[in-house]
């Protein structure tokens, strides 16, 4: 049974009448999921990436509403409103990604009398649970991925003994300390501006950590070791098995150093109806980047959508 979850549209700008439930997954687990009904073009299932929540995407569900959909969002366990580990906003931990997929279950129960078809638009992290949710069968009838975290931006050396390392100490039992190097990262709403990793629009980044100071249950921290290694476990399980065949439309900006470029660009050589959208010059949230840079991505979903349309 759902219950009545906060909804902080005032302060984060998203459209008016949205309405904000917990539901518990089937794990136990208390998810907060955002629902936006009035669209008749389908529903847009939003899935964010790490230390995200729902506030965040509110500009992005007005465009969607202004798309003609009805809209989901969901916060992911751990982050959010959603359950926290120990009730810490500092850790953000899983054992294994595929617990995501419990909130998803959960996330179509919540959509199951919204208009069909499905359409996801998920970010980063949501785009690793995103994409094992449509190898898990999601009926959805298109795919849209902004820097989907397929891989992760990494030195070479780096990248080759992080698995090993953060595995052995999972084995150890410390999966859930702090990742190595990670407790000390300072969170958006303490960084400045200057050379964050996550947009070239300086009011986009403002409205960031504006949400954060304003509510800070919303906050997450880093990552745990048990993150880091499920992570490393499913980006290469997601390289393993077979794909989904279903149009997939996937953005990376060019100077994205959270998600690895070249992981998305092979990923989606793997698929048969995929499109890649290089967003020269943006970093990673390419749907809170300057418009000059967003603008065009959403043109390209924009078209991608009315293509499955036409097919349907």
């Amino acid at each position: 049974m759902a219950e009545p979850a906060p909804l902080h549209s005032d302060l984060s700008g998203a459209p008016a009448g949205g309405t904000a439930t917990f539901h518990r997954t089937s794990d136990g687990i208390r998810v907060r999921i955002a629902t936006w009904s009035g669209g008749t073009r389908g529903t847009a299932l939003i899935l964010p990436g790490r230390t995200e929540y729902i506030e965040k995407y509110a500009q992005v569900i007005a465009h969607l509403i202004g798309m003609g959909f009805s809209v989901a969002c969901i916060d992911w366990r751990g982050q959010g409103l959603s359950t926290r580990i120990n009730d810490t906003t500092e850790l953000g931990h899983v054992k294994h990604f595929w617990e995501y997929q419990h909130d998803v279950a959960s996330l179509l129960t919540a959509v199951a009398d919204m208009p069909r078809p499905l359409h996801m638009f998920a970010h980063s992290m949501g785009g690793a649970i995103g994409l094992r949710a449509l190898i898990e069968g999601l009926p959805a009838a298109s795919a849209s991925f902004s820097a989907p975290m397929w891989g992760l931006h990494l030195p070479a050396l780096q990248g080759f003994f992080a698995p090993f390392i953060l595995r052995t100490l999972r084995i150890f039992g410390q999966g859930e300390n702090f990742a190595p190097g990670a407790r000390g990262a300072e969170h958006v709403a303490l960084r400045g501006y200057k050379g964050n990793p996550l947009t070239t629009d300086p009011e986009q980044y403002r409205r960031m950590q504006m949400l954060i100071e304003e509510i800070p249950d919303l906050a997450l921290g880093p990552p745990s070791v048990g993150w880091l290694a499920a992570a490393f476990d499913e980006m290469d399980a997601l390289f393993d098995t077979d794909l989904p065949d279903l149009p997939i439309l996937a953005g990376c900006g060019t100077g994205d150093t959270v998600v690895s470029y070249s992981a998305v660009v092979s990923q989606l050589e793997r698929m048969r109806r995929a499109t890649f959208v290089n967003v020269e010059g943006a970093k990673h949230e390419l749907w809170m980047e300057r418009p000059e840079l967003r603008d065009p991505f959403w043109d390209a979903i924009s078209r991608h959508i009315a293509n499955v349309e036409a097919t349907l």
